[in-house]
Order: C-alpha cells, then sequence, then structure tokens
C-alpha cells in the first residue's frame, strides 16, 4: 500500500510540475524503464539527486525551475500532516537545500507564486496548464510557509509576499468552485505565519492568540479560529 501511495504522488508531481524546459532535467524519471525498477522511496529520492556539478554551477533562477521539475514534490501529499511532509520534501531533496541557502533563492520563489495566478475556472484534464497551474500554486505556498525559508526572508520580503498572498486569498474566495476550503486554508497559513514573523508587538494579545492558534493546529483548525483569522487577513 504504501509503495502504492508513493508511485501515485509521484506521477502526480511529474505531471503537475514537468511541462516547463529545464536547463537540467532528471536522467531517471517517472514513465522510464529504471523508474519502475525502484521498490522504495529511497530509491527515487537518491536517483533525483542533482549532481555537485551542475549543483555549484546552475543561477538560481535556473536551480529554481529544475527545484520545480523535482519528481517528488508532491509526495508531501501523503503525509497526515502537510506541513511535515512539505519539510520532508524540501530536506531528502539537495535542490531545496541548496536554494534555501542562496541568498536569492527566497526572491526566485516569491516571483514564480506572485507570477501564478488565480484561476476563475479549472479543467480537469491532468495535462491541462490549468492543473499545473493550481497544484503549484498549493505547494508554492506551503513551501514558502516552512521555516527554511521563512527565515530567509528580510522585513520587505515578508511584506510583499503578505500582501501578494493576501490579493491571491481575496481572489480565491472570488471562486470557491475552483477552490477548495482546504486550499484556500493553505493561502491563510502563508499569510498566518508571516504575520507571526512580524513584529508581534503591533498585534494585540487576541490577534496573536489567533494567528497562533490557526498556526499550531492548521491540520484541523478549528472553526471559530479558522473565522477569526480570516477577519484578520487585510491589505
Amino acid at each position: 500500500m504504501k509503495k502504492i501511495l508513493i508511485n501515485f504522488f509521484v506521477v502526480l508531481s511529474f505531471t503537475a510540475f514537468s511541462q516547463e524546459k529545464a536547463v537540467w532535467d532528471f536522467p531517471v524519471k517517472p514513465g522510464m524503464k529504471e523508474w519502475a525498477t525502484f521498490t522504495t522511496g529511497a530509491q527515487m529520492v537518491e536517483a533525483c539527486q542533482i549532481p555537485l556539478d551542475v549543483l555549484n554551477t546552475v543561477s538560481t533562477k535556473e536551480l529554481t525551475t529544475i527545484c520545480l521539475h523535482y519528481p517528488l514534490n508532491l509526495n508531501y501529499m501523503a503525509y497526515n500532516n502537510i506541513r511535515t511532509g512539505v519539510n520532508f520534501v524540501i530536506r531528502q531533496f539537495n535542490g531545496w537545500q541548496e536554494l534555501s541557502r542562496r541568498e536569492d533563492g527566497v526572491r526566485e520563489l516569491i516571483k514564480v507564486y506572485a507570477d501564478l495566478p488565480v484561476l476563475s475556472q479549472t479543467q480537469k484534464d491532468e495535462n491541462s496548464i490549468d492543473y499545473r497551474i493550481l497544484f503549484r500554486q498549493l505547494f508554492l505556498e506551503l513551501l514558502l510557509a516552512d521555516d527554511i525559508f521563512l527565515q530567509r526572508m528580510n522585513h520587505d520580503e515578508l511584506e510583499e509576499l503578505r500582501k501578494i498572498a493576501v490579493n491571491k486569498y481575496v481572489d480565491k474566495l472570488q471562486h470557491i468552485d475552483v477552490y477548495h476550503l482546504s486550499d484556500i486554508k493553505n493561502t491563510m497559513l502563508l499569510i498566518a505565519v508571516i504575520m507571526d514573523k512580524q513584529d508581534k508587538i503591533e498585534k494585540i494579545a487576541e490577534e496573536q492568540d489567533v494567528i497562533t492558534a490557526f498556526i499550531q493546529n492548521f491540520n484541523r483548525v478549528d472553526a471559530d479560529v479558522l473565522t477569526e483569522m480570516s477577519k484578520l487577513i487585510k491589505e
């Protein structure tokens, strides 16, 4: 059963993220005969590591594109706690690790996230552009909300990203036929962790309590906390 889940999310990730051309491509990936011989997730992870000569020479923009092609990106969905899952995905891939260490790494991720449109409608075809945009947007929100990347942002980047996320949140609420509550919660999480990171002195105690409760209970957040958090999200 575990192998079936791993393979499902690998195929889903590869479909959702693999359409743009990268400067370097993974030599073994879903659909190849070599990939079909893997029996464990560890073998897949090992096969997807970027060679050091590539890792140390590609530009940050190129590295970001490579990372977004990583065949195991959506494996986080196999975890009960998706934030734990995203953190594990980051830590197991040397591409994400390298990007998190680069001074301009988080800047490139913010650019990619900012450029992704909020969809007014979507196709259910896994090969459609809409399908790829939707999954990439959800993944990037969780990625940018992870401490590994969050701690790399300066004051201006945090505020810029907060405004971008708030705009996307507002737009998503206008298209609830496309974005489910779980999708909107991802955007709320990104906003919440940024607000938590920003100067706590500027927030009253009750507001900070709501933000903390939302972050800590993100996977099973109480309806009242969800409502109160939505009230704190503003331009």
